[in-house]
């Protein structure tokens, strides 16, 4: 080795301190610019100005620069080196706006093209990584964030290593760093690999040198080693110095098997006569580095520095461009090939396989998955290790599995299965195991273990599997047809308060409002005298809900449209749970169309026919009117998709009565001392009603005709005022009660608005009604059963209105108003157009809806007890009472 560093050749003379032709240039050509995507990526933008190029294309040399930079210098090494070959400041900028980028610089006077790479094994591009992508740094960390920018790096590396004919690689220190070797052997293991798939673009270039195509690359590069900083010898020994260090160099790359004796088949070469290291002579600061440039220019000092970079690199470019580079040792070598191509032929081939190497995924071409698999081995002990922890964590999400459960209970299992493989799991492949596990749950949830979820009126989940209910069109047809179903039940009862049963969670207002009443009344109070509520009557079988302005929201009874609403019903009483059975609609038997209509009375067409139960036979005497149902002013072919409101269009009816007014029988079945004897489900001492004492004031006339009908306001009294002559005056007494049930059946009267009604012991009544019938009174009261579960109260809800008439000539009217939830809620309302008269010596008992429901949405039990009663109302003016005179 010092006999060939004895024999190495001098530098060129170094050019006259005139010859600046090269910073002349006004913009760097070519640029490469990065394209952000998802992974760090770049794409070259090649330039080609035709003012450098007028009237030939020239035949050009490549340097590149590579390797490592500190931050002892403002700018980078590599930027420093090509000021200082041009002894101008031809880069200035030292700001780093991509991860991995390469810009150039073409001098045309010297037919040379300078690149340089800033990537991620410089100093200070590592420091700009806590401004670049900071949240996917910090939620993916700093391994799996540092690999891919490290593929892009040593991927722009290749490139350079194919495209150049001298490769500048510069070194932080005075020491040569060891791992360029470990560098150095993972580039050409990948270009080996490579060199088809570079090939098959290098053939779509035309006018491609033949040797260029068949190497796949201008030639074996040659490489030099710049160091940065300078050894602490004198300058007489730097010489001495640089010559042990090739000698070591090239011992330790050949040791290595980096170099062989046939440079083509190796990735780079190392001159045999000539210098290929070059120690810094000192650290210049600026001022240094001007006052040298201004001595250079006027040619001040006769002293010639032999240490110059300049002199060090022209003797390299100097051969490259009059014989080329023939690095090959041995006895029996063949010719070398060295190709110095045209610039634009260069720069279509740099465009193209800038293109390859940074867009083309790892996953598609062996090369890059050798890359991918050498430069990240935490990763790839990272994947082996979640790899066997990711079944462990599937068999954590799948132990203990119900047949079918909820969204909730899937997102609670598949947080533990997470927080086993984040526990075990290690690196930065952790992340995308997670995300393969989220995948692998919700596939096993969704295969027949998915449960419906589909939230009931009052907000419950069905638990029954996923599937389709009648009439409903899905494209899943292989999903088998099931009611919805919540599991939650809740205890009402009936029409007239007699019996109690178990009633499932609606999902239906119908069957909240109308069916579930139905079923019950067949066995209760299904003979009792009832009063039918203006409803939609088809004239064909062809009708259809009416369109409303504002309507949002699809109606849960839009399948029944194509039933008339005379069709049949069925009835089951489900299982003894709870202690009372279960009413369903959809667990129904069959009953006669017929039958139930012989047990009601039709007021539609103007007959007051009763069904009387024999123990209450009572006898009806009098003149009084019961409310009679005109049809000619209503459509028989739309029917109203919602409750009637005072905002509803006129002339169009509800398919079926939310409401109910039954008569129990004669005023005597309620004793004011027993109070309800026959009612179950009261609280102790709240099964009494509320007197109401009404003077009266009646005057003869001479005609028995309806014009002496007046009705007085419900606050009326006459006490303290002398009758004039012709009139008399008297009291009747009506016992009135506003009942409350709540969801587990518990039932009580309220005293005044907001006010649970207490008895005595004896069964005495204070409080009077009046303060119930001049008010509104809430719709909603939390209830004050002693069960409640975690201290938090239920609400229940104002479900019937008790009214016991007396035996006198008035009559007691009843038209309710319901207003259950803040402005601008509206009014819901009968359908009557003047307030119901009931008949005189009677029990009467109106039945609320269960929900209330208007085109834009329905209404419920508010979520807080502490506001319950605040929510909602029933306005006042319920009650009143007509005077019928008569002489």
């Amino acid at each position: 080795m010092n006999a060939k560093a004895s024999s190495r050749r001098k530098g060129q003379p170094r050019p006259s301190p005139g010859d600046k032709s090269g910073h002349q240039i006004p913009s760097p050509v070519p640029t490469t610019k990065k394209k952000k995507k998802k992974k760090l990526q770049a794409l070259c933008e090649i330039k080609v100005d035709d003012k450098i190029f007028p009237t030939n294309d020239p035949n050009i040399t490549v340097v590149s620069f590579i390797g490592k930079t500190n931050l002892v210098n403002q700018l980078p090494t590599k930027i420093t080196c090509i000021n200082d070959y041009f002894k101008h400041p031809i880069f200035q900028n030292s700001e780093i706006s991509e991860e991995s980028s390469i810009e150039g610089y073409f001098c045309p006077k010297k037919k040379v093209l300078f690149l340089y790479c800033n990537n991620i094994y410089d100093t200070n591009t590592l420091l700009m990584l806590d401004k670049l992508e900071f949240d996917n740094l910090f939620e993916k960390g700093f391994l799996h964030y540092f690999s891919n920018l490290r593929d892009t790096s040593t991927r722009h590396l290749i490139f350079l290593f194919l495209v150049s004919h001298i490769c500048v690689v510069t070194n932080a220190s005075s020491n040569f760093d060891l791992n360029y070797i470990q560098l150095f052997k993972t580039l050409d293991s990948v270009r080996i690999k490579l060199q088809s798939s570079v090939a098959e673009v290098l053939k779509t270039v035309p006018g491609l040198p033949k040797d260029w195509l068949t190497l796949g690359r201008l030639c074996s590069p040659r490489v030099l080693f710049y160091f940065e900083q300078r050894p602490p010898v004198l300058d007489d020994n730097l010489k001495s110095l640089q010559h042990l260090m090739e000698d070591q160099i090239y011992r330790l790359l050949r040791k290595c098997r980096v170099i062989t004796n046939v440079c083509t088949n190796s990735l780079f070469a190392i001159p045999s006569n000539q210098e290929f290291v070059f120690f810094k002579p000192k650290q210049q600061d600026r001022f240094t580095f001007l006052l040298d440039l201004l001595n250079d220019t006027f040619e001040i000092g006769n002293s010639e520095n032999s240490n110059d970079f300049r002199e060090f690199l022209n003797q390299h470019i100097v051969l490259a461009q009059t014989e080329g580079f023939a690095d090959n040792v041995g006895r029996h070598i063949g010719p070398s090939i060295f190709v110095l191509p045209p610039a634009r032929v260069w720069f279509d081939v740099a465009f193209k396989l800038f293109d390859f190497f940074t867009n083309s995924p790892a996953s598609g071409i062996k090369g890059f998955q050798l890359l991918r698999s050498i430069l990240d081995v935490e990763g790839q002990f990272s994947e082996a290790r979640c790899l066997k922890v990711l079944p462990l964590a599937l068999a954590a999400y799948q132990e203990n599995l119900p047949s079918h459960y909820s969204s909730q209970y899937h997102d609670n299992k598949k947080t533990q299965a997470k927080a086993l493989l984040s526990s075990h799991g290690r690196g930065p492949a952790v992340q995308k195991f997670l995300g393969r596990l989220d995948v692998e749950c919700d596939r096993f949830w969704r295969n027949g273990r998915r449960m419906c979820e589909f939230p009931s009126i009052i907000g419950n989940p069905c638990i029954q599997p996923v599937h389709r209910v009648v009439g409903e069109e899905n494209g899943e047809n292989k999903l088998s047809v099931l009611p919805h179903m919540s599991g939650v039940r809740y205890v009402s009862a009936c029409s007239c308060g007699r019996r109690q049963a178990n009633r499932e969670d609606p999902y239906d207002v119908k069957y909240a409002n109308y069916d579930f009443y139905r079923l019950i009344e067949e066995e209760c109070c299904g003979r009792l005298r009832h009063i039918t509520f203006p409803i939609f009557k088809p004239s064909s079988e062809h009708f259809e809900a009416a369109k409303l302005k504002g309507s949002s929201k699809s109606m849960h009874f839009a399948k029944d449209v194509e039933k008339l609403i005379t069709g049949t019903e069925d009835l089951s009483l489900g299982p003894d749970e709870n202690e009372f059975p279960a009413l369903s609609v959809d667990h129904l038997s069959q009953v006669a169309a017929d039958d139930h209509e012989d047990s009601q009375t039709s007021l539609g067409k103007g007959e007051a026919a009763e069904a009387i139960d024999d123990e209450n036979m009572i006898e009806i005497t009098g003149t009084h009117e019961q409310p009679t149902i005109s049809t000619r002013d209503f459509s028989t072919t739309e029917y109203l998709p919602c409750m009637l409101h005072v905002h509803s269009p006129v002339g169009i009816l509800p398919r079926y009565s939310s409401w109910s007014l039954v008569c129990l029988g004669s005023s005597s079945l309620y004793s004011h001392n027993a109070g309800l004897s026959d009612q179950p489900g009261f609280l102790t001492g709240s099964g009494f009603l509320l007197p109401w004492d009404i003077p009266v004031r009646l005057q003869h006339n001479d005609s028995n005709s309806l014009e002496g009908r007046r009705t007085h306001s419900i606050g009326y009294s006459g006490k303290g005022k002398r009758a004039k002559q012709g009139q008399h005056e008297f009291t009747v007494k009506v016992f009135i009660g506003v009942e409350y049930e709540c969801p587990r059946g518990h039932r009580f009267m309220s005293s005044s608005p907001g006010r649970v009604l207490k008895a005595t012991g004896a069964g005495l009544v204070k409080d009077s009604a009046q303060l119930i019938t001049q008010n509104d009174v809430p719709l909603y009261l939390p209830c004050p059963c002693p069960y409640n579960r975690g201290g938090k109260a239920l609400i229940a809800q104002l479900m019937r209105i008790h009214v016991v008439t007396p035996k006198a000539a008035v009559h007691v009217t009843i038209d309710p108003k319901v207003r259950p939830a803040p402005p601008p809620c509206p009014e819901f309302i009968t359908g009557f157009s003047e307030p119901v008269q009931l008949s005189p010596s009677s029990y009467w008992i109106l039945r609320f809806p269960y929900v209330y429901e208007d085109e834009n949405q329905m209404y419920t039990l508010p979520k807080e007890s502490s506001r319950a009663a605040q929510h909602g109302y029933l306005l006042k003016g319920t009650c009143g009472v007509v005077e019928l005179a008569n002489e």
